[in-house]
């Protein structure tokens, strides 16, 4: 749901007349970055052209058949929910028959009456009524590996840990306790994993590489070259999991603000920020209906305002108090969408911050085939019995919401204004609750 600060930890390393608040902007003139933008809007319809004309054989004819990978599979009332997966779109289906364990095998259907689906439908997702005309065929390597999870873990803790490392689905029993607790966000991969990877990642690259640097290539910049492995790294992860939608705008920031970084600019900007983004929906328009692509974005707005108006903090400080304010400031966000509200969720900040130590110690700990070894402690925090409520934004607070975030990019006042406002709504939710 939100994306943890991994840009911070560089600025121990930089000078301090060289913070990322003060570097040089990337563009000099107003008219340069619009120029760009205008450029961004011509691929934007340029992709949406191509998107079009692949909608436009998907329904050349009533029926459509394809193959897809079955990308989730869970039980409603008396019907199987199916979410499917081809190259150029995904949807959902349903079916009343007996199915056996579906998800990540490959399987031909054919979807019945494509003239009733529109052209947003088709970009945002769609419901289908289907038929299936195939054996089902070997399951993708993922989905093998959470296969691998179930064997090891019991559940809950089985359908958490593919979550976290595959993206996998969470039942909805599961993602409601997730959500009293305030910790959804830890599950949907996002920009935190990705620093936590990145930092283990340059470690171990540099553990390994660094040496030969020194006996074979001494004239080369080790700095860069590690670098490029991790993202090469990194973006063989994006790939396994299939273009995750948060964290394919984690990676596409982090190598801008990388590309930023090494050339003596800011990085820590909204115009960046906005770049980024204009940049991944130019070329994959299907973010635009993204929830977990817009809630990554928000959640990077939000560390970089932070960031913005608290540069006199000492680093400590802002790790800390970073993590109260984003989860304050996702807050209205987050509840016009989802209800759950628990008392429990004020140790949402205290559990992301400990999740950067969770993390990857549960990545070594099934490296060396210990996975289980703290199941029955998440196991005990999902029994626990939580009290909440359901509460949704009402739309008029949602644009006050909107407009203090949008003033606060331009003015101080306007931080603290929203700050308080924050503070109001999660009072609000809290005397409901208790």
């Amino acid at each position: 749901m939100r994306s943890s600060p991994n840009l911070s930890s560089s600025a121990e390393i930089a000078p301090k007349e060289e913070s990322l608040l003060s570097r040089v902007e990337l563009f000099s003139s107003l008219k340069q970055y619009l120029l760009v933008l205008l450029l961004l809007f011509f691929i934007f319809l340029c992709s949406i052209f191509l998107q079009y004309q692949n909608y436009k054989d998907f329904t050349l004819f009533d029926d459509y058949i394809t193959r897809v990978v079955v990308e989730k599979q869970y039980k409603k009332k008396n019907y199987t929910v199916l979410k499917l997966q081809n190259e150029n779109f995904s949807f959902y289906t349903s079916s009343k028959e007996k199915l056996k364990d579906l998800e990540g095998s490959s399987v031909k259907v054919r979807i019945l009456r494509t003239d009733k689906i529109g052209f947003l439908d088709y970009l945002s997702g769609f419901y289908a009524t289907t038929a299936l005309l195939s054996n089902l065929y070997e399951k993708k390597e993922r989905y093998v590996l959470m296969q691998e999870l179930d064997s090891i873990h019991s559940e809950p803790s089985a359908s958490l840990f593919k979550a976290l490392f595959f993206a996998g689905n969470i039942p909805k029993g599961t993602r409601e306790k997730l959500s009293a607790l305030g910790v959804n966000h830890l599950l949907a991969i996002s920009g935190f994993h990705l620093a936590v990877l990145s930092f283990i990642l340059f470690f171990l690259v540099k553990a390994l590489y660094k040496p030969l640097v020194g006996r074979f290539y001494p004239y080369r910049n080790s700095h860069k070259d590690i670098a490029l492995i991790v993202f090469i790294l990194l973006f063989a992860y994006l790939y396994f999991l299939n273009f995750v939608p948060s964290l394919l705008r984690a990676f596409a920031m982090s190598a801008f603000a990388y590309v930023l970084y090494d050339r003596g600019m800011k990085i820590v900007s909204f115009s960046s920020l906005l770049l980024v983004v204009s940049f991944l929906i130019a070329l994959w328009p299907k973010l635009l209906f993204a929830l977990g692509f817009w809630f990554s974005v928000f959640g990077v707005l939000y560390i970089f305002i932070f960031l913005h108006y608290m540069k006199s903090l000492k680093v400590w400080q802002s790790f800390i108090l970073l993590h109260f304010w984003v989860y304050l400031a996702m807050l209205p966000l987050v509840h016009y969408f989802f209800g759950v509200f628990s008392v429990h969720q004020m140790l949402s900040p205290l559990l992301t911050m400990l999740f950067i130590v969770f993390y990857p110690l549960e990545l070594f700990l099934h490296l060396i085939g210990q996975g289980n070894s703290l199941d029955s402690l998440l196991e005990y925090l999902l029994a626990l019995k939580l009290n909440s409520v359901e509460f949704f934004t009402d739309f008029w607070v949602l644009l006050i919401y909107l407009t203090l975030t949008l003033l606060s990019l331009f003015k101080k006042f306007f931080f603290y204004a929203l700050l308080i406002f924050n503070l109001g709504f999660f009072g609000y939710l809290l005397n409901g609750v208790t």
